[in-house]
């Protein structure tokens, strides 16, 4: 018993400490972020490491404030996600609530084409010559309308649809309501765990997307906020831009990581209000008994 106790704490310490390693490793680049964009360019090289600095500079987020294609581009990225995580949980509610019913005529055939894609895509070629037909670009709908729904996101909120019991439906039905009640006044409000989890998902999702602004949109009033930060990083044109409407030199290295944080911040700010349902919802999703 005495052997089987010393056992036991043994791995729990080396539980915590190991967890605790992993913690310092997760968190210390985005403070490693952090600290750069509060140092002054003389500081940051001359020291390799810098955990805490000696100065606190601000000059950094003074110049991306002042910078109006930054400001322009986060309120982009702001209309983008809130719309397209509605849109996107809109459409991935409607099709997950008809498809988990069994009496679905056809439904077995949507369900297998819904998969399908998980595996296969028509190419980049196709894509572009359907966003162009369907005269999406240079619009900020490019960024919204091909994003409607995540196949995996879809298969587990049916997946949780289809635990809840048939006799609400069919109370529901006896009633007099239709589907379109059914779903939005009784299965909606049950489903408060898996709607906050995937809208969590969709968020992100929108939130960080700049590929189809690459690919599709040439006006830079469009731009969201990562493809800006994309192009900063690449070719430093924004913060070249920046340091001669400042009138002044700045640490460009700074800016950049400024910029990654107040790109950051905003979507992190949202997950504690959501924490609570995160793993509940996704549990109650996945899990078919």
């Amino acid at each position: 018993m005495r052997w089987k106790f010393r056992a036991g704490s043994i791995f729990d310490v080396c539980n915590i400490l190991f967890f605790i390693l992993l913690s310092i490793i997760m968190i210390y680049p985005l403070w490693s972020v952090l600290m750069t964009s509060l140092v002054s360019n003389a500081e940051f090289f001359s020291r390799p490491v810098i955990l805490w600095p000696r100065h606190f500079v601000f000059e950094s987020y003074k110049a991306i404030f002042q910078d109006q294609l930054l400001i322009h581009s986060l309120f982009v990225t702001i209309i983008i996600t809130i719309v397209g995580t509605l849109y996107s949980m809109l459409m991935t509610v409607m099709l997950a609530y008809g498809l988990s019913k069994d009496n679905l005529m056809g439904g077995k055939f949507f369900r297998t084409l819904v998969i399908v894609t998980m595996y296969f895509n028509g190419g980049i070629v196709p894509y572009y010559l359907l966003i162009k037909n369907l005269h999406l670009r240079d619009t900020i709908w490019v960024m919204i309308l091909p994003m409607a729904i995540n196949a995996w996101n879809y298969l587990v909120v049916r997946t949780f649809f289809r635990q809840l019991p048939e006799s609400l439906d069919e109370a529901a039905k006896i009633d007099g309501a239709n589907d379109l009640h059914i779903l939005f006044r009784i299965i909606l409000p049950l489903s408060a765990p898996v709607l906050a989890t995937f809208s969590l998902f969709y968020g992100i999702e929108y939130w960080n997307s700049w590929w189809f602004a690459l690919l599709f949109i040439s006006d830079n009033s469009l731009h969201p906020l990562q493809y800006v930060l994309r192009e900063m990083v690449i070719s430093n044109s924004s913060v070249q831009s920046t340091t001669i409407m400042m009138g002044r030199n700045l640490f460009e290295e700074g800016v950049k990581m400024a910029t990654v944080i107040v790109a950051t911040v905003p979507i992190i700010c949202v997950y504690p209000f959501l924490q609570k349902y995160f793993t509940k919802g996704v549990i109650l999703g996945a899990i078919k008994e």
